[in-house]
């Protein structure tokens, strides 16, 4: 048994942590913290943040000896040994851990010392000396309203804690299984029962749509909502969510807005990973080692895939309208296509490139890399609609088999795996189309695949500016529209480059990142896209400070490339068969 007791110093960001254990001579006295955490595939080095470790034998300080960044060795005789440790806690994200006065959060692996060679033991976490009035909610099973029991580390880092006094909770029963949703920050009022109706929609899709059982007997969504944040960490019965605080539900609101529709795509999101990559996962993963980098080409499975159903279920569980799905589709679509790197970095490789590469973007980024959630998703779509015409199949039927056969087996998939499951499944030969989708540069056939579906798309010459795509009725005349190829913040004093995009006027004029424009033909640049953005082919003269230093180029305005995806609606009836499955 692994026992931690935790205290907080809030107005310290600090948690105040002790592991006790009992040692048997003859096997490894070693203790770690692990350098990443599951489902966000980066090195973290989460022991920069302990700031103090002491260690002590039946009462008697002993010495420990750090063998590197993140292990310890202790003594080997026998005897009840305590970790006393503290550890910084000012990371508002939802894979790490915060500490102020206001709320805490803990995702466990950030936190949680353990012994490589013990980690099926045991865990019991007992908090003292909350604040007054806080609350700790988590689906770790629980002793007491502070003390919570875990079978091994496994289970014990894959139940983060949301504490604090200004909880809001809202319940509700989807299938039969409690949900619950903690709310923390500082917010408006918003309508709840909006929300919680949405989340029953969604969650009892997703619970119908895989076969029983569901991998959870309760389920937790813990919402932190403030300024300009979003993202999601998936656990088996949980997950942490940041979302921005004007993202609820207004009163009154008919159709969901933008921030809604996102928040609960967010929702769905990571939900389905319950299923996918919490229960199906590739065999790479069983288990996580969170000591190093674990390499697979299988992230476009599985956060692709389920990038593809979040904004799917949304529509096939009635929160948000057809027209509006496939205005999120036209976003997407453009998104991925005005990015220069999906003709550098094949999908597989944005996979195994994820701990260097996605996790780690810079301002070229763009010019370098894709994205296995946006363009897997686009994979995924185009999976679906070439299975649905060739076979009484579809992505539904692989993904139901995959579940059933992780409950039956418990086993994950291999590299190249899942594609033969794919093939198993629907009887097809798909290899072609997984060649072309996954290991080469080669656009995927969307236009075909759409216009089966019911769907036109067309690729119209737009700005970044003008917008991200959109359904329309009729495609509009647009005249070749001038793009500067490049990301830039407006100061009172002139414009500072932030990206420079391929084969784009900017990067023709020698500009870079960080380079800052003072002046356009002469005046004082302060409005670096009225002075620039002007007509297809105009030639401009820009002086700007690069490290200190006055220099100057010329400016071409280039025409932007046809890379803005307008959709338009071509046959409802095909359509629905799609969406819903008729």
């Amino acid at each position: 048994m692994f026992q931690y007791t935790i205290s907080p110093q809030a107005h310290a960001h600090l948690w105040l942590i002790t592991l006790s254990y009992e040692h048997i001579s003859g096997s490894l006295n070693q203790i770690k913290l692990a350098n990443w955490v599951a489902g966000s595939y980066m090195i973290r080095d989460f022991a920069r943040h302990i700031v103090h470790i002491e260690a002590t034998r039946n009462g008697e300080p002993v010495h420990m000896t750090q063998v590197n960044k993140n292990t310890w060795q202790l003594p080997e005789e026998n005897g009840v040994y305590q970790i006393h440790y503290t550890i910084y806690a000012n990371d508002l994200s939802v894979r790490a851990s915060l500490l102020d006065t206001q709320r805490g959060f803990i995702d466990g692996a950030c936190l949680f010392l353990y012994q490589p060679n013990r980690c099926n033991e045991p865990c019991h976490v007992q908090f003292f000396r909350l604040p007054e009035s806080w609350q700790v909610h988590t689906t770790l099973p629980r002793l007491s309203e502070t003390s919570f029991q875990a079978a091994n580390y496994a289970e014990l880092i894959d139940h983060p804690f949301e504490l604090g006094a200004n909880l809001e909770v809202l319940s509700f029963n989807a299938n039969g299984i409690t949900h619950r949703m903690v709310l923390s920050g500082y917010y408006p009022d918003f309508d709840r029962e909006r929300l919680i109706t949405d989340c029953i929609k969604i969650c009892e899709y997703e619970l119908q749509f895989f076969p029983n059982p569901a991998p959870f007997q309760e389920y937790l969504f813990l919402l932190h909502l403030g300024d300009h944040i979003y993202g999601g960490l998936e656990h088996i019965s949980s997950t942490a969510l940041h979302a921005d605080r004007h993202a609820l539900p207004k009163k009154g609101m008919g159709d969901a807005n933008a921030a809604y529709t996102e928040l609960l795509g967010l929702i769905a999101h990571e939900y389905f990973h319950a299923w996918n990559v919490k229960s199906i996962k590739p065999t790479k993963f069983q288990p996580y080692d969170l000591e190093k980098e674990i390499y697979t080409e299988q992230l476009w499975a599985y956060e692709g895939i389920t990038s593809y159903y979040d904004d799917l279920i949304l529509v096939r569980s009635g929160v948000i309208s057809v027209s509006n799905y496939l205005n999120l589709l036209a976003n997407n679509i453009t998104r991925v296509y005005r990015n220069a790197g999906r003709k550098r970095q094949t999908l597989a490789q944005s996979s195994f490139c994820a701990w260097h590469k996605y996790y780690k973007q810079d301002e070229n980024s763009p010019n370098a890399i894709t994205s296995y959630y946006q363009q897997g998703a686009l994979f995924a779509l185009c999976l679906d609609i070439i299975i649905r015409a060739n076979s009484e199949h579809n992505l539904d039927s692989i993904m139901k088999a995959l579940y059933q056969y992780y409950v039956n087996t418990g086993k994950g998939t291999d590299e190249g795996e899942w594609q033969k499951f794919a093939i198993e499944i629907t009887g097809l030969n798909l290899n072609d189309f997984f060649q072309l989708g996954l290991y080469s540069t080669q656009d995927l056939p969307l236009e075909a695949c759409l216009e089966s579906v019911g769907v036109e798309l067309q690729w119209l010459p737009e700005n970044r500016s003008a917008g991200n795509g959109k359904l329309v009725t009729e495609f509009p005349e647009i005249a070749p529209q001038p793009e500067l190829g490049c990301r830039y913040q407006q100061q009172a004093d002139g414009a500072v480059i932030s990206q420079v995009f391929s084969n784009g006027s900017a990067e023709f004029a020698t500009l870079k990142p960080n380079d800052k424009v003072i002046a356009v033909d002469g005046f004082a640049c302060t409005d670096f896209a009225a002075q620039t953005q002007t007509a297809v082919g105009d030639l401009h003269t820009l002086h700007f400070f690069r490290q200190g230093v006055l220099l100057q180029t010329d400016l071409t305005v280039q025409a932007a490339p046809a890379n803005t995806a307008y959709l338009k609606m071509t046959d409802t009836e095909l359509l629905k068969k799609w969406l819903f499955n008729q």
